[in-house]
């Protein structure tokens, strides 16, 4: 599959960098996370920027992690995320149970992208993974939707994400759909994140996948991610915001000829522990720059059902 080089398509960019350091226009209002001082350069001069930005901000609309209402979310500093814009959220959801459960409330630390950055990195997973102009709203709209279903363009960095189990157990493998409204796998649950991956915390910490209100203290430890990280078990395989997994990004990295574990990590592969720190390095690079090598790697893992076909 031919590919295109981040030179060749920046080169194909408005000339002019958007600076994100003290604006306050319209464009940037929403959640957005480059950090400060960043200069990021969106494809505007792309014949499918204007629409698929449009198509990410109906996304970025609907995230129900961002709450409701203007102080739902405050900014937080977190170890690891030093400089960017991460926010601590407070909100609910019912999930698909809005017809016989409550809803269940949660905090959340976010690093959510805008519905620019979204559509930039979108546009260069797509073009540098081949994809002619021809081919191009097949593969935005087949991206889009993948990530859509997965995880609503929504980056968590530590807390829980509310979903009922027929959305987050593999004990529902056809979904929601054709569950009574009623049955209890519509009920919401807390499924907890770090780094943009599902986890598990061992026995020893007060923390379940149930459909429990933890109370804030618990939230306020979880935060805690210097010590609440060492209780950490098991780290599961979708990485948000694209949801690749661990193959996907194997796969991309020998395709492009790098080392599986990018420059500066510690870790020796993505087993456990590493898969969130690609996640997290990975998510952090993308918000100061046109691209998320994750969202590569995911068009890349489905070629040929997205541009080939």
């Amino acid at each position: 599959m031919p590919q295109m080089s981040s030179r060749l398509l920046s080169s194909c960019m408005f000339a002019a960098a958007i600076s994100l350091a003290g604006t306050s226009t319209s464009a940037l209002a929403e959640i957005q996370c480059a950090p400060q001082g960043a200069s990021v350069q969106y494809p505007t001069t792309d014949k499918f920027y204007l629409d698929e930005t449009a198509s990410w901000t109906r996304v970025t609309k609907a995230r129900y992690l961002e709450g409701a209402g203007a102080s739902a979310c405050t900014d937080v500093t977190v170890s690891g995320y030093e400089g960017y814009p991460t926010k601590k959220c407070s909100y609910q959801s019912v999930d698909a149970g809005a017809d016989a459960y409550p809803t269940l409330p949660a905090q959340v630390i976010l690093l959510n992208p805008s519905a620019q950055q979204l559509s930039s990195w979108s546009i260069h997973a797509c073009r540098t993974n081949g994809a002619t102009d021809a081919q191009m709203a097949k593969c935005l709209q087949k991206l889009r939707d993948y990530v859509v279903v997965q995880n609503g363009a929504q980056f968590p960095v530590a807390g829980s994400v509310v979903e009922s189990y027929c959305n987050s157990s593999p004990s529902y493998p056809n979904g929601c759909r054709k569950l009574s409204p009623s049955d209890k796998g519509r009920q919401p649950r807390n499924t907890w994140f770090r780094n943009g991956v599902s986890i598990d915390y061992k026995a020893d910490y007060p923390v379940r996948w149930d459909a429990k209100a933890y109370p804030s203290e618990t939230f306020d430890a979880i935060f805690d991610v210097v010590k609440s990280d060492a209780h950490v078990n098991n780290t599961f395989k979708n990485a948000r915001v694209s949801g690749a997994i661990r193959q996907n990004w194997i796969d991309w990295r020998k395709h492009i000829a790098k080392p599986m574990m990018p420059e500066g990590m510690t870790e020796k592969d993505i087993k456990t522990s590493g898969w969130q720190s690609v996640s997290r390095e990975v998510h952090k690079a993308a918000c100061k720059s046109d691209s998320n090598e994750l969202f590569d790697a995911l068009v890349f893992a489905n070629r040929k059902a997205w541009i080939d076909d």
